[in-house]
């Protein structure tokens, strides 16, 4: 890594609505917390946590000029993975601007559905992500209290209330999320 903190928090202040940039923000104070609940990299986690939607405002034009420069899957300019492109676009900008490593890079990428074989750091993000205390919705207290006693257990009920919610509206659920989901149902029931 070689920016700073605050050198990363004066970038995203520029470029981030200031929901954005305090979602980030409380993201990161959540990622602390876990990364010292499961002696995960502390560092590490606050720089992920900061990032990982730093390209959630990009317009379309941005978007469509980065999948053709780095020939990401044509997919992820379908309207149906508007949630997902951010991700993949933040992993380029965290690797080339902030030489971040490769778990981060995988960390912050993945960050909405998470990854079959995720390790610890991208988990902690993944949760951050949806439990910061700027979040409510159903069932989110039960979240929170399970992220912090069994954090595969944690992913795996986010993730089946999240699946739930997408499909009772009738919105396609990205595939990986259910690939994390059996993975960590897998592991877990070992």
């Amino acid at each position: 890594m070689n920016s700073s903190i605050l050198e990363i928090e004066e970038d995203l202040k520029k470029s981030l609505s200031s929901y954005r940039y305090n979602h980030s923000i409380n993201v990161m104070k959540e990622a602390i917390k876990l990364a010292k609940r499961y002696n995960a990299d502390i560092d590490k986690c606050k720089y992920c946590a900061l990032t990982h939607d730093l390209a959630k405002e990009f317009s379309d034009e941005i978007n469509r000029s980065f999948v053709k420069k780095y020939n990401l899957p044509k997919e992820l300019l379908d309207p149906i993975n508007k949630k997902l492109i951010h991700g993949y676009i933040a992993a380029i900008i965290v690797k080339e601007k902030y030489n971040f490593t490769p778990d981060m890079v995988l960390a912050v990428k993945y960050h909405t559905t998470g990854y079959v074989g995720m390790d610890l750091l991208a988990k902690i993000i993944f949760l951050a992500d949806k439990i910061e205390k700027g979040k409510n919705y159903p069932l989110i207290d039960e979240e929170r209290k399970l992220a912090y006693q069994d954090i595969d257990k944690a992913i795996i009920f986010c993730l089946t209330n999240q699946i739930k919610h997408l499909t009772s509206q009738g919105k396609k659920v990205n595939k990986r999320s259910y690939e994390t989901l059996e993975y960590l149902k897998k592991i877990t029931s070992k």
